[in-house]
């Protein structure tokens, strides 16, 4: 009888820890943009009076969720922090093509100086055109906003381990 008791209640708690958790997805037109799963630190602004809240993620139900401040339901949300969930693409985008290209272009005309096709010294008409665009590419990349506004084509959806948008 001890035993059977003590075969049930590991099974208790192993079959807990092995249960897969929910997960907060936010979701762009199809596309995952940010994730976050319980236990998760969570910010956003509400829309009643564009008020700021933030907390860890405690449980996450269908229709809201209860963070460590505060309980949300997820139509009062406006805007999700997602600085932190973004992956960091350099070589995608406008940014990336003049960020590329900008060195690309300084990196030929040192190629061609040093196979001797160019002057070996470096004219104001190349470092400056390839200065611009990598500064201008840079800047596209790294400066991101920090909130994502929650509307109709962005939204919030809960996932279990069946979605496909379930991260592993």
């Amino acid at each position: 009888m001890k035993r059977f008791g003590l075969v049930l209640i590991s099974v208790f708690l192993f079959g807990y820890g092995a249960m897969a958790q929910k997960q907060l997805v936010l979701l762009d037109r199809g596309h995952v943009v940010g994730r976050y799963a319980e236990g998760q630190y969570f910010r956003c602004v509400l829309k009643k009076r564009h008020r700021k809240t933030e907390g860890h993620i405690i449980e996450l139900n269908d229709f809201s969720m209860i963070t460590s401040s505060d309980t949300i339901q997820f139509r009062d949300i406006l805007k999700v922090d997602i600085h932190k969930h973004r992956p960091f693409r350099w070589n995608t985008g406008v940014g990336g093509l003049l960020f590329l290209g900008g060195i690309l272009y300084f990196s030929v005309d040192r190629a061609n100086a040093a196979i001797g096709v160019n002057s070996s010294d470096l004219p104001e008409s190349v470092w400056l055109p390839s200065s611009i665009m990598t500064v201008a590419g840079a800047a596209l990349i790294f400066i991101r906003p920090r909130y994502t506004r929650v509307n109709t084509g962005v939204f919030l959806h809960t996932v279990d381990y069946n979605s496909p948008y379930y991260y592993k």
